[in-house]
């Protein structure tokens, strides 16, 4: 079959991409909220994003930046855009446009403080480690699924020449 007949259309695609990462960072940000209160007794002065005005404005906060992270994520992910290049430097790249958005997201809808070094690199390790478990979880994931595949490929193999 042809790759672009194979290809879902991009609108949807985009949906699935904005939904699957919404999820995640609205889980990743209120796991990371609820741990820092938790461990780290100097941030309990700062406002965490949800109580920091309305929580449904704070939602609509990560849903615009989600909706354009998805939005990089269908141009660099498929080869519909962009064809021929590395796996690796697809993830670097996904990565990168991650910590730029989010990273103006929280400039722009106040999430933390800008000023303090400390609450920025405290972001970058957090979104790097995110990013790593994700990919390591999509990697095991493949691993799994190319597995049972092979699997049902022998088995249909077998069948076959039976």
């Amino acid at each position: 079959m042809d790759n672009e007949k194979a290809m879902k259309p991009f609108f949807l695609e985009l949906m699935h991409n904005f939904t699957t990462i919404f999820t995640l960072s609205a889980l990743t940000i209120s796991f990371a909220s609820i741990a820092a209160v938790r461990f780290l007794p100097e941030i309990q002065n700062i406002p965490p994003l949800f109580t920091s005005g309305n929580t449904f404005i704070s939602i609509i906060q990560i849903a615009v930046s989600s909706f354009i992270l998805a939005f990089f994520c269908v141009l660099l992910i498929n080869d519909r855009f962009i064809s021929k290049m590395r796996f690796w430097l697809r993830l670097l790249l996904l990565l990168l446009s991650a910590l730029l958005i989010f990273s103006v997201s929280g400039i722009i809808f106040n999430w933390f403080p800008v000023n303090n070094p400390q609450i920025w690199l405290r972001f970058i390790v957090c979104t790097i480690i995110c990013y790593i478990l994700s990919i390591c979880l999509t990697l095991l994931r493949f691993k799994i699924e190319g597995k049972k595949y092979n699997k049902l490929l022998a088995n249909y193999k077998a069948r076959k020449w039976s």
